[in-house]
């Protein structure tokens, strides 16, 4: 194990030596293009399903940290709510001192000796004395609830930007799930879309291949149509006879006669010599010619 660190040790020394010795100052430079294409490229690896996801649970890890916010808010509150308590209570305090004072000194305008107060005697300089101790601490007391306002209002200021924060970073997460849900659907159209054209040249390539096969079958269709017309003129052909001794011209002659004329030159012969002179052959002839 430590001579492979101390083997993949030296080759990073080697190629870092070899690299400034090469490239000079730029090596550095080199290095990080070459860093940053190596992470363009596997970035670009990545799938975008896995990003998408990724981004999702990063999100996700802001849920944590608003609710921890949303807790210190929630005691920042608690603790404004009894600051203001205790201003409260200590500025009712503070008027009633201040009544109490205004009365004190109104006795004091009286010159005498001394002053009966409840049911016992209080002499002038006593009662002086009194207002000038009791006095000493209504300043003190304006002066305690003059840092508790100003610290209320500055734990208030502190507060309401904790709660434009907070809202701040809900509206942002709100904005990122609607991003994140946009980009997912996104991806689905696009790869809705690529199918969909896979699909279409598929069926364009079917669509081509139907087009050559019905083309195909016409030709075929074509082939057959002119072989079944040759074999019929073939069978005209073969029906003609072919055979010319089979009937003499004057047979010819006859049979024209006999169609468009009804008489012939042979059965007029035949007809003035007698039909009982007739020869067998030459009755067979004129009832070949009679057939036809």
């Amino acid at each position: 194990m430590l001579r492979i660190v101390k083997f993949s040790l030296g080759a990073v020394a080697a190629l870092i030596v070899g690299g400034f010795l090469l490239l000079g100052t730029s090596f550095t430079s080199y290095l990080r293009t070459s860093a940053r294409a190596v992470q363009e490229s596997v970035q670009d690896s990545v799938p975008l399903e896995f990003e998408l996801r990724r981004a999702r649970d990063l999100i996700d890890e802001i849920l944590p940290e608003l609710q921890s916010q949303v807790r210190v808010i929630a005691e920042e509150e608690v603790a404004i709510q009894a600051l203001r308590n205790d201003l409260h209570a200590s500025t009712e305090r503070l008027s009633s001192e201040k009544s109490n004072l205004a009365a004190l000194r109104d006795q004091l305008r009286v010159q005498q000796v001394s002053y009966r107060i409840g049911d016992r005697e209080v002499p002038r300089k006593q009662l002086a004395g009194q207002l000038r101790s009791r006095l000493e601490r209504f300043k003190q007391s304006e002066l305690a609830i003059d840092m508790k306002t100003r610290l209320l209002e500055k734990r208030e200021e502190v507060l309401g930007a904790a709660l434009f924060k907070l809202e701040e970073m809900r509206n942002r997460k709100v904005q990122l799930e609607q991003k994140v849900e946009m980009l997912i659907a996104q991806d689905r159209l696009q790869k809705a879309s690529r199918v969909d054209s896979e699909l279409g040249s598929k069926m364009a390539v079917g669509g081509s291949e139907m087009r050559e096969a019905d083309e195909l079958l016409d030709q075929i269709e074509t082939r057959l149509a002119v072989a079944q017309r040759v074999l019929e003129h073939e069978q005209d052909v073969v029906a003609i006879p072919l055979d010319d001794s089979a009937m003499t011209e004057n047979d010819i002659l006859s049979a024209y006669d006999l169609h468009f004329d009804g008489t012939s030159n042979e059965v007029q012969g035949f007809e003035a010599e007698g039909s009982d002179d007739v020869e067998p052959d030459e009755q067979n002839v004129r009832l070949k010619l009679t057939s036809k």
